[in-house]
């Protein structure tokens, strides 16, 4: 590859920097409280503003528009309701009614007014209009005319998009349309459709004007009520800070504190630890001055003893003697077996398995007894334990098999070891008669047991006794596998 030659698999110069730069949910999740509240709330309140704005104001003009078409439609029905009345018995109006109605649209008041009428008839068909071309013309009927014959009174600003408002586009004038049901005096019936056209200069302009103060107090009860949270959001972003930093504070006084602690455990462990080995030395010098010392003086007492009785003819059936002789031999069997439990055997360098094979071993060989294994859960090639943690296991074994000689004999005992979560188990269980584990937790004192317990957590492992009457006994130790591979 040269030197102008890029990797495949190895990201461009702009991926490595859209790979390095934040992304932007967590760039805003950096920002103080009251900074994410502004734009959130902003956004929030303007969508907010807007949708309850369009609300106000479709209302107002709603309003505005009914107030108006029923206004008008009262003042034009005063008009053009008596005149179109021959209506409830012919189809079309008389030429002396057609002139009548032209006269009066274009008097006062309503010339200044009312700019068009159209006069409608089912059908769609026009009975009467300012343009008189329209009469007699039929034309496709709107929603508004539909629900006029309905007797429902409609009103809007008109676009004029009809073929029948060509007359009404060339004025160029806002124009507001009024559909007004006329009802016959005698039946009440609808007996045609009134559309009229109203100069909406005026109506207008306050209609804008009413949205425009409409608008004004929506932003300004808008801006007061978000500055307000913001200010309260604010606050509390610096209260929020204040103890973040003074958490942080604390949290970076702990993480010391902690710091120190694990410092000062890992020293305990490590002073527990040689100890622990000063401990071991120790006894076995102990047993060392026990094998070479009384061991040494009760066994030439033993030879003394039997020189003395030839020399002094006592019979080798004499009470006395035999009763001298069984004295000196239990006591020298007893130094030795002291001598014994004192010494360890070299472990140096062995393995878990190994250790613990030597000490299920050396108690089979002192008791005559059998113990079944399970030391199958390794990987165990690849631990190589300290000194200490060998001595440790082989103690709680030796301790814990000797315990279930004593108070389960000819009961089946186990000796198990696996890993499980980053810690090494090892445990000694057997179906004797066992016993209260819960008292024996509460009022555990001195050696055996309680010593086990103060080994094992001295160099950061834990001790845990499982028994009750009837259900055997169970001891177990977890020891951490860090600084054993």
């Amino acid at each position: 590859m040269t030197l102008h030659e890029t990797s495949p698999l190895a990201p461009s110069g702009a991926d490595a920097r859209s790979a390095r730069r934040p992304s932007l949910r967590s760039r805003f999740a950096a920002r103080p409280l009251h900074h994410r509240f502004a734009i959130v709330g902003s956004l929030v309140s303007l969508i907010g503003m807007f949708a309850m704005g369009e609300v106000v104001t479709e209302s107002i003009e709603t309003g505005v528009v009914r107030n108006a078409a029923i206004s008008s439609a009262v003042y034009m029905e005063s008009f053009i309701a008596p005149l179109s009345q021959e209506l409830a018995e012919r189809q079309a109006f008389t030429d002396e009614t057609l002139n009548r109605m032209r006269v009066l649209l274009e008097s006062e008041p309503l010339a200044d007014r009312v700019r068009s009428v159209k006069i409608w008839r089912e059908g769609g068909l026009i009975a009467f209009a300012s343009d008189s071309g329209l009469i007699g013309q039929r034309f496709a009927e709107d929603a508004a005319l539909r629900d006029a014959w309905q007797g429902e009174l409609s009103a809007s600003f008109d676009e004029l998009e009809g073929d029948e408002s060509a007359a009404e586009r060339e004025t160029g004038v806002p124009l507001f349309e009024v559909y007004n049901p006329i009802h016959s005096i005698v039946t009440g019936e609808v007996i045609a459709v009134a559309e009229f056209y109203l100069v909406a200069s005026e109506l207008q302009a306050d209609l804008w004007a009413a949205k425009a103060r409409a608008w004004a107090m929506m932003i300004a009860v808008t801006a007061a009520t978000f500055a307000a949270l913001f200010g309260i959001v604010r606050a509390g972003s610096h209260t929020i800070a204040a103890q973040n930093r003074a958490l942080a504070g604390r949290l970076d006084d702990l993480a010391r504190v902690s710091a120190l602690n694990a410092a000062l455990r890992t020293r305990v462990q490590g002073a527990a630890q040689r100890v622990s080995e000063m401990n071991e030395r120790q006894m076995r010098r102990i047993s060392a001055e026990l094998h070479d010392g009384p061991a040494q003086a009760l066994a030439l007492a033993s030879l003394r003893l039997d020189a003395l009785v030839r020399r002094a003819s006592v019979a080798a059936d004499d009470p006395e003697a035999l009763a001298l002789r069984e004295v000196l031999d239990a006591a020298l069997h007893d130094v030795r077996d002291l001598c014994r439990g004192l010494t360890l055997p070299e472990l140096e360098g062995l393995s878990i398995p190994q250790t613990l094979e030597r000490a299920i071993g050396a108690h089979e060989r002192r008791t005559g007894t059998t113990v079944e294994r399970d030391l199958t859960g390794g990987p165990w090639p690849d631990l190589a334990p300290a000194h200490p943690i060998l001595i440790c296991v082989y103690r709680f074994v030796q301790e814990g098999l000797m315990n279930a000689f004593r108070h389960a004999a000819g009961a089946p005992v186990r000796v198990g070891c696996h890993q499980q979560a980053g810690r090494l188990i090892v445990f000694v269980a057997d179906d004797g008669p066992g016993f209260n584990g819960r008292v024996w937790g509460r009022n555990a004192r001195g050696i055996g047991l309680a010593g086990l317990r103060e080994r094992v957590e001295s160099i950061g492992g834990s001790f845990q006794v499982n028994a009750a009457p009837g259900k055997g006994a169970r001891l177990t130790i977890r020891l951490a596998l860090d600084g054993m591979a």
